[in-house]
């Protein structure tokens, strides 16, 4: 028997005849020889129902694809030594799960904790406090990778440029903007230079905004309480309405007259708010209480 180079016999070898029971790990092995590496990471055989092959695909584009390459799939596996022959292919897009090896009989797909060419999705937490113990692991590993740690919680970003992770930075912006409000509430008249004072990172924008939040939802209040035709007993109408015209009209106390005051208020909520003419509208006077 003439001798042959080692590289030409394992380029024309294919997985041999096996137990029916083991068909399915057989086809598994000789997957990305038939398909091709690159399309074997994105699918891979999962069952086998009589003389149909269930194909996993990581997406339905992915299915698609193997339906164009069904007849070049067939004949690849044609050529391996099984009992009963593959005739029909079924593709399932979703999550890819590759066979367990030596554990898969025909007709029945199982998941195995390594598919063809990449590790896939581990098997199932046998209780709670297994898949606790995980989830641990997993964000300790994720720390040590990761370039930089949220300064607030401790917990890995991905860019070291940020500082801190997105439910902490939420959260620090929540605050930030409900303390910019409660400011300009109890001084509406301050500028953006004024209030860095207190807030020496305020921007122009961020105090803009903050002011249309507010005048929206100051408005709302008034608005509802003119419809009802009702001021409340601790006169909140009032408090809002002052802090509503100084923060519109942008002007001091001392400057707002009864005319500008109706100007934005409308003579209704005038009359309501600020009742008899003893009593005009001044916003001034109006104290102002946060809770």
């Amino acid at each position: 028997m003439p001798l042959v180079p080692l590289r030409s016999a394992l380029d024309g070898w294919l997985p041999g005849r096996r137990p029916a029971s083991d068909a399915l790990s057989t086809i598994a092995a000789a997957w990305a020889s038939i398909v091709g590496p690159a399309v074997a990471a994105h699918s891979a055989p999962i069952a086998l129902n009589g003389k149909s092959l269930v194909v996993a695909t990581r997406s339905s584009a992915w299915s698609q694809q193997l339906q164009f390459l069904s007849v070049t799939i067939l004949r690849g596996l044609a050529a391996i030594a099984l009992d009963e022959p593959v005739e029909r292919l079924v593709f399932r897009s979703g999550s890819l799960r590759a066979p367990r090896a030596g554990s898969v009989s025909p007709g029945a797909a199982a998941p195995m904790r390594q598919g063809i060419g990449r590790e896939l999705e581990p098997e199932p937490a046998a209780d709670a406090g297994e898949a606790l113990e995980r989830v641990r692991r997993r964000v300790t590993s994720a720390r040590r990778r990761a370039p930089s740690a949220c300064v607030a919680c401790g917990a890995p970003v991905d860019a070291a440029v940020v500082r801190m992770c997105a439910p902490c930075e939420g959260g620090a912006t929540r605050a930030r903007t409900l303390q910019l409000e409660r400011i300009v509430y109890l001084a509406p008249w301050l500028g953006v230079e004024d209030l860095r004072q207190q807030m020496p990172e305020l921007s122009a924008a961020e105090f803009e905004s903050a002011r249309r939040t507010l005048l929206q939802r100051w408005w709302l209040v008034l608005e509802r309480c003119r419809r009802s035709g009702k001021v409340s007993g601790s006169r909140l109408e009032r408090q809002v309405a002052s802090s509503y015209v100084l923060l519109q009209s942008r002007l001091p106390p001392d400057r707002v007259t009864p005319a500008i005051v109706r100007n934005l208020l409308g003579d209704e909520l005038e009359a309501m708010l600020w009742p008899g003419s003893g009593d005009k509208a001044n916003p001034a006077d109006s104290s102002k209480t946060i809770r």
